[in-house]
């Protein structure tokens, strides 16, 4: 890998343009737009305010910046650096902004979510929908952009409204089976979408098609905490959700029963195909600081003196000699205040070190945050993130309560792949756009690579520069690593 020199960037995070010819950042108040495969520097933009927010249009030639403090949106033109405009919408505010997708609209929400303003850059008109119930969650376009599917509560009671996007009047209106409804999601080819159901009302979901049939109305159970992530594959053919007791379910599109239910165990003993990739970390005098088992200043239960494993190029696969453990051991608590502040310290003991991949032996221990309090909201516990890959062949899921773990499973046979160890909690997992190429960070000066080949360490070669987010380049020949107040990019030979 190939990277650049950092930038300086403050706010939202760069964002690629939809066809890969450029980049946009934020640093105070000025929009840099810079050439994606050069970061040459093609525009300078500067806003009324600090940028808070960015967003390409579909055609990719034209920037919306929200300054939300000043409830104003400025749009930009990335080929016409002299036409510019800008949106107030006054007493009434602004809590998001976003594009519609024919590119000729700009969609806001109103402050306390009191109305929807469809603004067109044509004409310059305006058009006010009923507010929305949320101002991020519950309101999505269809694939085909010629829908809108917005969320609404009015006499505690919830509702889904589908607009049409030429004239923005109702297409269809109707109730739906939630007592809170959380969040919405479109099916990829646009038949159907999912709605579910707040954690506190159980695991409920419901799939409605576009007039308001229901397909099904799923219950996994209720009285516990429910769902906490959902994701359609990219077929469109099964749908993910990930639950607050430590699962993901798997449903089918033709029964939506479930085709699989990935558990999360603290303890994995298979199945025996499974690769667990620990990562080790050791400084300058080769003396191991942290495993991925263990976080920095917990006893390690296995020995670094095995060799190392290349396993084999069908995901699974362990051949080669395995590290030895020494066995289970203790439960391993991990301390989420010395984890934070293990991430902020940017002299910690694992900023000088160097990083590497053992293959562990089964069983292996992960690494737990204590039982969260009840009394708090938002408990760091379950499956908080699912992505699919590009083609749906695999699922990546991160548990909440076990932080520096990420979960490969494998949807052709519905078992778990590969397990990836980390040193630290994860920051940010995704899939390249592309391949089955899966880039992990963990907030340090390194980025973890996984492919059904196997897993890599890389060392980012940027002194002090430590990794939180990740961005891929729509072709999946880049992506944009962001850091405290900086960003570089690094490219895939």
């Amino acid at each position: 890998m190939d990277f650049t020199d950092r930038l300086a960037y403050s706010g939202p995070q760069p964002a690629f343009s939809p066809d890969g010819r450029l980049l946009a950042s934020a640093d105070g108040y000025r929009l840099v737009v810079r050439a994606a495969d050069s970061l040459a520097v093609v525009a300078l933009c500067s806003c009324l305010d600090r940028i808070e927010s960015i967003a390409w249009s579909p055609d990719s030639d034209h920037l919306l910046c929200g300054l939300f403090r000043r409830a104003t949106v400025q749009v930009f033109c990335a080929s016409d650096p002299d036409w510019a405009c800008s949106i107030a919408e006054g007493p009434a505010g602004i809590t998001a902004a976003r594009w519609t997708p024919d590119g000729q609209h700009i969609l806001l929400t109103a402050d306390f979510n009191v109305r929807l303003s469809v603004w067109s850059l044509v004409d310059q008109s305006c058009v006010y929908l009923r507010g929305p119930k949320h101002a991020q969650a519950g309101l999505a376009f269809s694939p085909d952009g010629r829908l809108l599917a917005v969320a609404h509560r009015s006499d505690c009671k919830d509702s889904l409204a589908i607009y049409d996007c030429a004239t923005w009047q109702p297409r269809a209106q109707f109730p739906t089976a939630t007592a809170d409804l959380a969040d919405l999601a479109w099916s990829p080819d646009g038949s159907c979408l999912a709605v579910w159901e707040s954690a506190l009302h159980g695991h409920q979901l419901a799939v409605y098609t576009p007039e308001g049939e229901c397909l099904v109305a799923y219950s996994g159970y209720q009285d516990l905490l429910g769902i906490k992530a959902v994701a359609w594959s990219p077929s469109g053919q099964l749908l993910a959700m990930g639950d607050y007791e430590q699962g993901a379910t798997v449903l089918n599109h033709v029964t939506w029963s479930p085709l699989a239910q990935f558990v999360h165990p603290p303890v994995v003993r298979g199945p025996p195909t499974v690769v667990a990739y620990g990562e080790v970390v050791e400084d300058l005098a080769h003396r191991v600081v942290a495993e991925g088992t263990h976080p920095p200043g917990l006893s390690r239960l296995g020995s670094r003196n095995g060799p190392r494993s290349r396993p084999s190029s069908r995901a699974g696969s362990r051949q080669g000699s395995p590290v030895k453990g020494t066995g289970l051991g203790s439960p391993v608590k991990l301390d989420p205040a010395q984890l934070e502040l293990d991430l902020l310290d940017e002299g910690s003991e694992l900023a000088a070190t160097k990083s590497r991949y053992l293959v562990a032996e089964l069983p292996v221990r992960l690494p737990m945050v204590p039982r969260p309090p009840t009394d708090k909201p938002n408990p760091k516990l379950g499956v908080g993130s699912v992505a699919w890959s590009h083609d749906g062949a695999y699922i990546a899921t991160r548990c909440d309560s076990m932080p520096t773990a990420v979960w490969v499973w494998e949807t052709s046979r519905l078992e778990l792949a590969s397990l990836l160890l980390q040193a630290r909690p994860v920051r940010s997992a995704q899939w390249c756009p592309a391949s089955n190429r899966l880039v992990v960070s963990t907030g340090d000066s390194k980025l973890y690579l996984w492919t059904p080949e196997g897993a890599s360490c890389v060392h980012i070669p940027l002194p002090g520069f430590r990794a939180a987010g990740l961005t891929w380049h729509p072709g999946g020949e880049s992506l944009v690593l962001t850091a405290r107040d900086a960003f570089c990019c690094a490219f895939f030979g």
